[in-house]
């Protein structure tokens, strides 16, 4: 089975919050000692040698409790982000792990509202990943389904328009009881995306787009 580090540097729930695990140092945190709510936030507050440290150290916890992750990526895509996508890559070439990397991080910087977000560092990035032998992916796609659609046709949608290539599809499915409670206007796409994708025949959409569906260890 696939489980990744979700390496995480932000905490942008206002009622459902946390902490960094090596506690608030070098700009990590807010005033309120949380996480910064926003991957801007951590641009201009973090210093990079703390954000080096806090990826170590949930890396290290995850390895400590027994999982060999299979690979390693990045809540609200904050890691990957120059500078900080570098002391990622050392961290996944140090314990043999790869980092997720892609080409187009469009989808995601523009869901983010990343300002100044210039995408031309994924090209290095990409050349480290080809020489450790770590999967390239074409492009980054992510997409909450509106209210008013089905997520069916919503995900035909999507697959529609990606084109060739090998493309990582973030999902966020999910139906824990409590969720609404403080993250209420996006309960609903993620149920959408839970119940859809916990049919068995969830599967035909994406051959029906002449589509493959491969995993982490498929492309190790």
């Amino acid at each position: 089975m696939d489980v990744g580090v979700h390496i995480t540097l932000t905490s942008e729930w206002e009622a459902y919050r946390w902490r960094p695990m090596v506690g608030t140092k070098g700009g990590l945190t807010d005033s309120d000692g949380f996480f910064h709510s926003r991957p801007n936030a951590v641009l201009q507050n973090a210093d990079r040698s703390a954000v080096a440290d806090e990826i170590a150290a949930q890396i290290e916890r995850v390895l400590a409790d027994g999982v060999k992750p299979t690979h390693l990526d990045a809540h609200m895509g904050t890691a990957l982000l120059a500078p900080f996508v570098w002391d990622l890559m050392e961290a996944g070439a140090r314990h043999d792990i790869p980092v997720l990397c892609c080409l187009e991080l469009a989808d995601l910087a523009g869901t983010l509202g990343l300002v100044g977000y210039d995408p031309g560092y994924l090209t290095e990035v990409a050349a480290e990943c080809r020489h450790r032998g770590w999967p390239v992916f074409d492009r980054f796609m992510m997409g909450f389904c509106p209210d008013d659609q089905a997520m069916g046709p919503f995900l035909n949608g999507l697959l529609d328009e990606i084109g060739d290539g090998l493309i990582y599809y973030a999902l966020h499915a999910d139906t824990s009881e409590g969720f609404a409670d403080f993250a209420q206007h996006h309960e609903a796409p993620r149920r959408k995306e839970f119940e859809l994708f916990a049919e068995p025949g969830a599967r035909t959409h994406f051959y029906a787009a002449k589509a493959r569906l491969v995993n982490w260890t498929d492309l190790a």
